[in-house]
């Protein structure tokens, strides 16, 4: 699966103490600054003259994982530390979901993130098509791109090759394609298509 990890902390501070009624907040950003929700955030921390009015905003977002938040006695200074959710991929150009399936909003600010598109009521099953795909360690596929139409079922596109798993992924069939994987990668050669809707084995395709 893929973790976007951050090692680097960035500061801001927004306001001045020396505008009457504003507080100083120096915010820290633990899993780096890159999201259009953390720019907005930013601008409206400038709106915020209570200490209330901090706290209700921050806890609205829905893209922040944990954070915390400390208020220096009688000073109009506060410390703010926010970590992100960590978007896995992104369903209809809508909502960000990270490994939990908590689905926050989408804001188009990452293009690097597995998007997914279809009319999909059981969002588990991205996942497990996520982890059935990229744990395979000697073939080392990412996903670019996943679709579900009522019509074809499920397909998973890499940079190198399409599967088709159809409308069932059972655990039977996980296991087919798991065998098929550790085939593909003793004879080192990669389809272009691979179909698993076959009830009874595996279609390769190797054209272009």
């Amino acid at each position: 699966m893929r973790l976007f990890k951050k090692n680097f902390l960035i500061i801001f501070l927004l306001f001045s103490s020396s505008l009457l009624g504003r507080y100083e907040i120096i915010i820290n950003f633990e899993s780096g600054f890159e999201y259009q929700s953390q720019e907005k955030l930013f601008r409206e921390l400038q709106n915020e003259p209570s200490k209330r009015g901090i706290q209700n905003l921050i806890q609205k977002q829905d893209w922040i994982e944990e954070y915390s938040i400390v208020f220096k006695p009688f000073q109009y200074k506060a410390f703010i530390s926010i970590k992100n959710r960590d978007p896995l991929f992104t369903l209809n150009s809508e909502y960000f979901y990270d490994k939990d399936l908590v689905r926050f909003k989408y804001d188009q600010s990452r293009n690097d993130l597995i998007k997914v598109d279809g009319d999909i009521n059981e969002i588990e099953n991205i996942l497990f098509l996520i982890e059935l795909v990229e744990s395979n360690k000697l073939m080392n596929l990412k996903i670019d791109r996943i679709k579900y139409s009522f019509v074809t079922g499920w397909d998973v596109s890499t940079k190198s090759t399409q599967i088709r798993f159809g409308k069932d992924i059972s655990q039977k069939k996980a296991k087919n394609f798991e065998d098929t994987l550790n085939y593909l990668y003793e004879i080192r050669k990669i389809p272009s298509i691979i179909d698993m809707r076959y009830r009874d084995g595996v279609a390769l395709n190797y054209g272009k």
